[in-house]
């Protein structure tokens, strides 16, 4: 009886591609090559290939786990925010206790141990300016309010009650911390020790010299305003 199996069938299948055995890249560690790649060049310029090349991956992954450039920008400097907002927090609460000198220490040296531990991290938030997504800026409303409702206790307890100017205050110093360390790690690239010491001297310098009637009067004129 002849033979019926088509021709086809008879031929030798050719061996299928071996599957990689590469490990599949996570969230976190294709977060961390963009955050590498918006550090150097700034988030405006970082593109999909440099942040692919980084994170030894391709442009098709990183848009099948984040969607798009910007929501992969976004999703790094919201993680960066979390864990430096999160990092000075828990240094606010571990000072609870401490004299108000020891308090502005702590929290001037938190600040600048974190520069030192997670510059890259820094270099986004401090780095990325743009008109509609400026981090620097929520830095400021997340610490903002913590730093001023200390300054109220730390005034109540000499006898001064103030209120909108401790805003003012807290702004004031939260900007030489950052300020300092934005010309360290990303205009000058001075020594971080050096500019811990410095922004130590000012913030100390500022809480010495100014006085509670100088505050109590910025409240009087915006009572007056109101």
């Amino acid at each position: 009886m002849p033979n019926t199996r088509r021709v086809d069938e008879a031929r030798p299948r050719a061996p299928r591609p071996a599957r990689s055995t590469r490990n599949r890249p996570t969230d976190s560690q294709l977060l961390d090559a963009a955050r590498s790649v918006i550090a150097d060049v700034g988030a405006e310029r970082a593109t999909m290939d440099m942040i692919a090349e980084r994170g030894d991956t391709s442009r098709v992954t990183l848009y099948a786990h984040f969607g798009s450039r910007d929501a992969l920008v976004e999703r790094v400097i919201d993680r960066e925010m979390a864990e430096f907002t999160g990092w000075m927090f828990a240094a606010y609460d571990d000072s609870t206790d401490m004299t108000h000198g020891a308090r502005a220490r702590h929290a001037v040296e938190s600040l600048f141990a974190y520069a030192r531990r997670h510059p890259e991290g820094l270099r986004v938030l401090l780095g990325h300016r743009h008109e509609n997504d400026d981090p620097g800026r929520r830095l400021y409303q997340a610490l903002e309010p913590r730093i001023a409702a200390r300054l109220r206790e730390n005034y109540a307890v000499g006898g001064a009650h103030i209120g909108a100017s401790a805003d003012t205050m807290s702004s004031l110093l939260l900007g030489i911390s950052l300020d300092v360390a934005y010309r360290a790690i990303i205009v000058d690239g001075a020594d971080i020790d050096a500019a811990c010491d410095l922004a130590m001297t000012a913030t100390l310098a500022v809480l010495r010299d100014v006085r509670s009637d100088q505050l109590l009067a910025i409240d009087e004129s915006l009572g007056r305003r109101g």
